[in-house]
């Protein structure tokens, strides 16, 4: 069939195929008081997500021999897992250790015991401050995912709607708040503002000087920066850059953290991981800590430990380490627990 007869067909509906091959670690550390008098017992106990909607509780029984821990899956996703469990006292020293093993598929409302382990009971009843810490590693295998007959008729629409906000991007027109930075203006308006940044919404609910006037002053953020941000609200669609510039991506996510944007700020931190070198992780990882990003501080960390052959020789890492000792220690500690549990 010829391109011209292509172009004459009415295609309502494709199917899109998107195939994922991720793999998620998860880190559990539960501190269990006064365990001395809970042998015996059956202990219930954290819940957590390992997937969207996949909840997930650990249990545990002490007897005078055995330990049990219990994975259980609250969900009814059927997921598969590796497990590393440790037993550690209070001053993290290990008790009993079971590295991971092969891959096993837990169904949906179901459970499955991850450690069996014998101990004796002089072991725990024996602690310092009487705690024991249980710290589980679970590795969720990756997914292939699959979506099918999505209208083409919808997703044009899709797109018209996000072409449609752009263009009031800026736009005069209507606009009910302009913000100023130096000696420029960026056209707003307010209900865009307020529904898409905590940070604006919480100052329109306060009488400002501001709100009166209808103009607020920007001044700890550049132009370009938030002329980014202000179409990311708008679109949300990540702000591209013609020459992919790091540091506009360091500025970009500084302004999302301040303006509480935080599908913006988790974006960035994405690009800012897809162009980490030896040279500029370190101050990824800075920034992660400085804005309290626990994702992005962890996934740093994998990369220096990952790549540390070539990091430590790098002067960025030598500068790092000599004014940032705490993080230095941090990372490090990091990197040998999962080189233990790696290799």
């Amino acid at each position: 069939m010829s391109q011209k007869n292509l172009e004459g067909l009415k295609c309502w509906n494709e199917i899109n195929v998107t195939t994922r091959n991720t793999a998620k670690l998860h880190k559990i550390n539960w501190t269990i008081e006064n365990v001395s008098t809970a042998i015996g017992t059956k202990i219930i106990g954290p819940e957590f997500y390992l997937e969207v909607n996949c909840l997930f509780s650990i249990n545990t029984e002490l007897s005078n021999s055995n330990h049990y821990v219990t994975l259980v899956n609250k969900s009814d996703t059927t997921i598969k897992i590796q497990r590393d469990v440790t037993f550690l006292d209070c001053d993290g020293k290990v008790i009993h250790h079971h590295s991971m093993g092969a891959v096993f598929t837990l169904y949906g409302n179901s459970y499955e015991t991850i450690l069996n382990a014998v101990c004796q009971k002089s072991q725990i009843t024996s602690l310092k401050d009487d705690k024991l810490i249980i710290q589980c590693l679970l590795k969720v295998e990756g997914r292939i995912t699959t979506q099918v007959n999505f209208f083409k008729s919808e997703m044009e629409s899709r797109g018209n709607l996000i072409d449609d906000w752009k263009k009031m991007y800026n736009n005069p027109i209507d606009s009910d708040l302009t913000l100023q930075i130096g000696d420029k203006i960026i056209h707003t308006h307010k209900i865009v503002l307020i529904a898409r940044s905590a940070y604006f919404r919480r100052m329109f609910q306060t009488e400002m000087k501001e709100q009166a006037e209808n103009t607020v002053v920007v001044t700890d953020v550049l132009y370009p920066t938030m002329q980014k941000l202000v179409e990311f609200l708008y679109s949300g669609c990540f702000p591209e850059s013609q020459d992919n510039d790091v540091q506009e991506i360091f500025d970009l996510y500084i302004a999302a953290d301040k303006y509480d944007v935080v599908d913006l700020r988790a974006l960035c931190g994405e690009r800012l991981l897809s162009s980490a070198t030896a040279g500029n992780v370190c101050q990824i990882l800075q920034l992660a800590q400085r804005h309290g990003d626990e994702e992005l501080k962890i996934r740093a960390m994998d990369f220096i430990f990952f790549k540390f052959d070539v990091i430590e020789n790098s002067n960025a890492w030598k500068t790092f380490i000599s004014s940032e000792a705490a993080l230095t220690s941090e990372v490090l500690n990091f990197c040998f627990k999962r080189f233990k549990y790696t290799f």
